[in-house]
């Protein structure tokens, strides 16, 4: 099963995401592990109090305190995470400040269901692929 993290400062922005990844979930018949965050924060401590490994999270990047390049940075850092695929949706025009963190993708906020399939779809494709060699 996938891990999906999904952060952002607006609770209208997350919930947006998360009925994307929903619809995906029901057209392919698939169940995701999905938590919301508010916060950069947030999510750093709970993958360092919880040691929780993320399949994919969703970043974005205006934040109150620490921006989502700044956790991204962060989570790269982190040995278990470091692997992570990283999507950033965001308002920001300069793409090329997240090239730094190796990002999946950067999406338009507040992105479209078709985009979020195509990474999904791309994230899942991945994900089975690496299952398949450790067997």
């Amino acid at each position: 099963m996938l891990t999906i993290g999904i952060c952002d400062d607006r609770p209208l922005c997350r919930h947006l995401l998360e009925a994307y990844i929903h619809l995906y979930e029901e057209k392919k018949g698939l169940l995701f592990h999905i938590s919301q965050f508010s916060s950069g924060e947030e999510l750093l401590e709970e993958v360092h109090k919880h040691g929780i490994i993320y399949n994919l999270l969703f970043l974005d990047n205006s934040m109150k305190k620490l921006t989502g390049l700044e956790t991204a940075k962060q989570i790269r850092q982190s040995e278990s995470l470091s692997t992570c695929n990283i999507v950033f949706v965001t308002s920001a025009d300069d793409y090329d400040q997240f090239t730094q963190v190796q990002p999946l993708q950067v999406v338009c906020k507040p992105g479209t269901q078709e985009s979020i399939d195509e990474i999904l779809d791309k994230v899942l494709a991945s994900f089975i692929f690496n299952r398949s060699l450790s067997m």
